[in-house]
């Protein structure tokens, strides 16, 4: 792939710098632009206003996704660097599953039910011209779990600590990066595979490493 615009849909700030700065610095060669749009929280588990109805669930989470990608191109600060739909060459959604295969509340069933849903997109019709392919991200249960299993012993603070210094050392050494993703962790061979292996598996888990085969075969 030469050429075009990736765009990353991201839940939230601590998971999108080191990752998609690291993108950006591996693809720049191939003239490939990275751009990301950043949600504060988790749409998958929103309500609607005061009622116990969800916002986004498995039967409209495609058209909202659709949505909120042209709303974002249609951003000020995204026309203003001249990204156009045209430009898009594929699209990534990055969450935490939060251990919502394994968990029966009624915001981890909502979001079960559309990560299925998203797992089968392939790809997201941007306008009657224009299909781009899409992928899921995920760190299960989140990134700090995936960086460090005794993740859920730490404080809130701790945890941001450790995105934080996740970030720094990432963008100062590669390797760190890649091994971090590809070592002491469930991987797949593919991300078809990992959709689904997450279902079933409650350890530490992430499909980064298929983005970063995917990076590779970019290069080619």
């Amino acid at each position: 792939m030469r050429g075009g615009v990736i765009l990353f849909i991201v839940e939230g700030p601590s998971d999108q710098d080191a990752i998609t700065a690291f993108i950006a610095n591996e693809v720049v060669k191939e003239n490939i632009r990275v751009t990301v749009k950043v949600m504060h929280g988790d749409i998958l588990t929103k309500y609607a206003g005061y009622t116990k109805d969800f916002s986004v669930d498995s039967s409209n989470v495609k058209g909202e996704i659709k949505k909120l990608i042209l709303e974002y191109l249609n951003s000020p600060v995204v026309k203003s660097s001249y990204i156009k739909v045209n430009d898009i060459r594929k699209i990534y959604y990055m969450t935490d599953t939060d251990n919502c295969f394994f968990r029966t509340e009624a915001n981890s069933v909502n979001k079960k039910e559309c990560l299925n849903r998203m797992f089968n997109f392939e790809v997201v019709e941007l306008n009657k011209n224009k299909k781009v392919e899409f992928e899921v991200i995920f760190f299960a249960h989140n990134l700090e779990h995936v960086i460090d299993e005794n993740s859920n012993k730490l404080t809130d603070g701790e945890k941001e600590q450790i995105a934080s210094d996740f970030a720094v050392e990432s963008l100062n050494d590669r390797n760190y990066f890649i091994k971090t993703f590809t070592t002491s962790l469930m991987t797949w061979d593919t991300f078809k595979e990992s959709y689904n292996g997450i279902k079933s598996y409650r350890d530490r888990a992430c499909n980064m490493n298929n983005l970063l085969n995917e990076i590779q075969e970019w290069k080619r």
